[in-house]
This record gives C-alpha cells, structure tokens and sequence, in this order.
C-alpha cells in the first residue's frame, strides 16, 4: 500500500486515500471517525516498511511461477539466443541488387522496335 502524504488521509474501512479537503471518504467513514479510531488502535499495528525490492535472488521470482511459465520462458530465451546468434555469425546473402553510385551497365539497352504507322481502312484522299 502506498505510504501517506501530507495531502491525503487513508480511511481504515476501505483503505483508500482521501484528500485532506474531503471530510468524508466515499464509503461513508468521516474523517474525524477515522482519526478516532487510529488513535485508539495499538501503534503495532502500522503496516510493516516494504522491503528492498533490490537484491532478489531468481529463487525468490520463479518459485511462485507455475512449470509451463517456466518452460515458456527458457523456450524464449533459446530462441532469442538462437536469433541473435544466427544474425551476428552468419554470412551475408550475396546481393543481386548492383550498387546505385558507380554502377555501370554490361550492355546497351535493348531497341525498342519500330511499330508501324497506323493504316486507315479506306484510300485518301477518298475522292480520287
């Protein structure tokens, strides 16, 4: 649960926290009910300081994963290694595309052949 700042309070009976602004919270418990009752709780009860998320063992992250989250996750790790092994080791393709600066073709380009004049379906002039 996230600690409380100086503009908020936190109701006891749903947890939320509350805007110091708000005098009641939005299941119903006021504000002063709510000091009330954390004046008369035991000073042990204050939740426990989280701790340090830093130094965790893998131990501690799988043991609560089930097997087939396990298996999945050592199947990607091979296929991202497996990956990233082929594409820093192998050899590039040999590319059939030329270079486009300093490109010379072998050959002329092809001539186009000539197509014929279009024939009219009658004589002109039409008169003669």
């Amino acid at each position: 649960m996230a600690e409380p700042t100086p503009h908020t309070w936190t109701c006891p009976s749903c947890g939320r926290r509350v805007p110091v602004r708000a005098e009641a919270c939005h299941c119903g418990m006021t504000r002063a009910r709510a000091e009330a009752l954390a004046a008369a709780s035991p000073a042990a009860a204050a939740p426990p300081r989280p701790r340090s998320r830093l130094p965790v063992s893998p131990r501690e992250v799988l043991a609560p994963m089930p097997r087939d989250v396990k298996a999945l996750l050592v199947v990607g790790a091979i296929v991202l290694a497996a990956g990233l092994g082929w594409l820093v080791l192998a050899p590039p393709a040999p590319s059939s595309t030329p270079a486009i600066l300093g490109h010379v073709d072998q050959s002329p380009p092809p001539v186009p052949k000539p197509t014929p004049s279009p024939r009219p379906p009658f004589k002109l002039p039409w008169w003669k």
